[in-house]
């Protein structure tokens, strides 16, 4: 079993690196320990009461930790007996990065198995129970971090982090609305457009103010002039529904506008992805011929909203990347994939064709013989093959061997090195170094680009060569040539 996660903690990286690294924070925050003890510098002694499906069972085991850098990594492995129960051993890799001063990026990657009774009980049971576990530790976790911050003032430090709920369509008269940002755990309410003052300034809000409605379905957190985008249905597998298919336009118009944002990930809560469309509500949303063109309408207007955004825009995919979530994914500029990613497009299983959009993306990244053993076989396929076929970018952790254009042209055929274990951390890092560029550069580039790989006649000249003499007559322009004169990094800053 392989599993990832991250936590956003509001506490100072140096406080949850003393708090992962205290015996009683620990205890308090594993579900069902009843004693952890340190036995040496980095080892510990543990008891924990677990239940998986029918199976409970008390295990006995230690904890040793390794490869640590403080105070920004290290890795727990755990392992222990429950007797007749089976066996369980675990290494998990924690990572933290400072967003803010007193806001804290934790990611996790798990790697476990399990033997015994336990192996019996099936991958799915485990996982949820493994998925559960890691949800309740890191609730109770940020409660011990929170109550050994004292009394640190952190609000404000905050501004420009906080989470949005970004999902319902746009006003039927298409005008902009907008929402102040809320707390990460406070219930966004009923969807309710509220105008930003007019005399509101740009710098006061950090930027956190978006120009689209409230909903639960999709998240955005802004952070080192990232954006990331996040479906927010675990439950479903991160099943599209009409309404945020409607809502994407928006959100990514609204990104588009952002200044301060110069790089878009785009993920899925939990373990997944996107299984592709909510398949359950065709019956109301796409039930005869009319209503299945203005479903596909709704579905491209989503997809070229992220293909046409002038910022870059990476995919992190976990889990099913099927259906119309391979589209999503397609329509980004990159794609980095775990290991244990499914891709497919399972249409020809129901009866759809492919959209044109959807169709001529996977034509681009694939080639046609490949495109075809795609959308005629509807089967599924790792990523692996992803990668070698060319529909991903990165695999985590994966040893699969791909030739760059660059190494063909040379002849070379080596592989590549292997990827960062989180595909998260690898497109953030990427993100990062995207988002230092000129992003007048980066949207005519894209544009350019874009309308090339669509074929004779897309690319409209004129504006192409509009966004050429703008960014020719722009401030980053020269900014960029008195960097290079006084041999420093420039500052751009997207006019």
């Amino acid at each position: 079993m392989e599993m990832f996660g991250e936590a956003r903690i509001e506490a100072s990286r140096e406080t949850v690196w003393d708090a992962l690294n205290d015996p009683l924070v620990l205890q308090t925050s594993i579900p069902g320990c009843e004693a952890l003890e340190r036995t040496a510098d980095n080892a510990f002694s543990a008891t924990v009461v677990s239940k998986v499906g029918p199976i409970k069972a008390r295990f006995a085991g230690k904890l040793t930790l390794s490869d640590i850098q403080a105070p920004r990594s290290y890795t727990l492995t755990g392992e222990g007996s429950g007797g007749a129960a089976g066996f369980a051993k675990a290494d998990i890799i924690v990572s933290l990065e400072a967003l803010e001063p007193q806001l804290t990026l934790l990611r996790y990657t798990v790697k476990a198995n399990v033997g015994g009774k336990l192996a019996q009980l099936g991958s799915r049971m485990i996982d949820a129970a493994a998925r559960k576990s890691a949800d309740e530790f890191f609730g109770l976790f940020a409660k011990q971090v929170d109550s050994r911050k004292g009394d640190e003032s952190h609000a404000s430090a905050r501004s420009g982090l906080d989470m949005l709920d970004l999902a319902a369509p746009l006003t039927a008269s298409g005008g902009q609305v907008a929402t102040e940002p809320r707390p990460a755990q406070v219930a966004a309410p009923a969807p309710v457009a509220s105008q930003a003052p007019a005399n509101a300034s740009t710098e006061a809000h950090n930027d956190a103010v978006m120009d689209v409605l409230t909903s639960e379905q999709v998240k955005v957190w802004i952070s080192d002039e990232i954006a990331v985008v996040t479906l927010n249905r675990p439950g479903s597998r991160n099943a599209m529904t009409y309404g945020m298919w409607k809502a994407f336009p928006a959100i990514m118009g609204s990104l588009a506008r952002n200044p301060k944002v110069r790089a878009i990930i785009l993920t899925g809560a939990g373990d997944d992805f996107c299984s592709g469309a909510d398949i359950p509500e065709f019956e109301k949303v796409r039930g005869d011929a009319a209503q299945a063109t203005a479903y596909e309408v709704a579905v491209d207007a989503c997809c070229d909203a992220i293909a046409n955004i002038g910022k870059p825009t990476i995919a992190v995919l976990r889990g099913y990347c099927l259906g119309g979530g391979a589209h999503l994914a397609m329509s980004c500029d990159f794609r980095y994939a775990s290991g244990g990613a499914i891709f497919g497009i399972p249409a020809a299983r129901l009866s759809i064709v492919y959209g044109v959009r959807g169709t001529r993306k996977l034509l681009s990244l694939v080639g046609l013989p490949m495109a075809k053993k795609i959308l005629f076989g509807a089967q599924r396929f790792s990523a692996d093959e992803a990668l070698l076929n060319g529909f991903v970018d990165q695999v985590s952790g994966s040893s699969a061997k791909t030739t760059s254009w660059w190494q063909r042209l040379r002849g070379a055929e080596a592989p590549p090195p292997l990827a960062p274990v989180d595909p998260m951390a690898a497109a953030r890092d990427f993100a990062r170094s995207l988002a230092g560029n000129a992003p007048l550069s980066i949207a005519g580039a894209k544009a350019l680009l874009n309308g090339m790989a669509m074929g004779t006649g897309a690319l409209d000249l004129a504006h192409a060569e509009r966004q050429i003499e703008a960014a020719a007559g722009s401030e980053d322009y020269r900014e960029g040539r008195a960097a290079f004169a006084e041999k420093r990094a420039p500052r751009f800053q997207g006019r």
